[in-house]
């Protein structure tokens, strides 16, 4: 099954939902960005929905004392690192918080990925391929030539391969059935107006796992 994250989350309401459809991971923004929260906004949002989905930290260039001030109010399952940070800073950070560190790397930012998923293996648990843009490190909902998709999890493997970007109700079946990336990241494709819609995200998980039933049935018959 293609797990879900839904990144950006501000609202209990939304927490709610996402606890409802069985969502995979809630993403939680702590970097500048305008669906960011700080570290009690966080812990009160957390606790106000106990069976919400494990909590993903989403942070750009942090230090370990940001980390740990975060971590001291919320719970978090995952530290998602979407900066420049580097893979020594990766692995100080997984040993000292003992939690699975997802490292965001840009598609299309001219370095070749392949050497910078080599620089970080076995400091990242995980890796989220997300659109180039000089202006902002993520949440951009500009997609990258999907065509890329199974050279980056065979250069990630055997972590997962994380997919952000562009995606929305629309396109998510072509991502699923095609490409099968293990977990598929969304935040301004489940939006109206910057705002996360209700009625968005019941389309998009509702497609996702659609999709999965088609894709395993189609297996089981092969």
């Amino acid at each position: 099954m293609t797990r879900i994250k839904i990144c950006g989350v501000k609202r209990a309401e939304t927490l709610r939902l996402l606890a409802r459809l069985d969502v995979d991971y809630v993403g939680l923004v702590f970097a500048e960005s305008r669906r960011r929260v700080d570290a009690q906004t966080a812990g009160a949002l957390l606790a106000a929905v106990p069976d919400h989905p494990p909590a993903v930290g989403v942070f750009v260039n942090p230090t370990e004392a940001e980390l740990e001030h975060v971590l001291t109010h919320a719970p978090l399952a995952v530290i998602q690192l979407h900066g420049q940070e580097s893979p020594a800073f990766c692995e100080s950070v997984r040993q000292r918080f003992s939690l699975p560190v997802w490292k965001a790397l840009a598609v299309g930012g001219g370095e070749p990925l392949e050497n910078v998923v080599d620089a970080y293996r076995g400091a990242a648990d995980a890796f989220l391929f997300d659109t180039y843009d000089p202006r902002q490190a993520g949440g951009t909902g500009k997609r990258f030539s999907w065509e890329q998709i199974p050279l980056l999890r065979k250069w990630t493997a055997p972590a997962p391969c994380i997919i952000a970007g562009g995606i929305n109700a629309d396109n998510v079946a072509e991502l699923v059935g095609r490409y099968r990336p293990a977990i598929i990241d969304v935040s301004s494709g489940v939006e109206s107006d910057g705002e996360k819609d209700a009625e968005k995200i019941r389309q998009f998980v509702e497609r996702v796992r659609e999709y999965d039933r088609i894709t395993e049935g189609n297996a089981y018959r092969a």
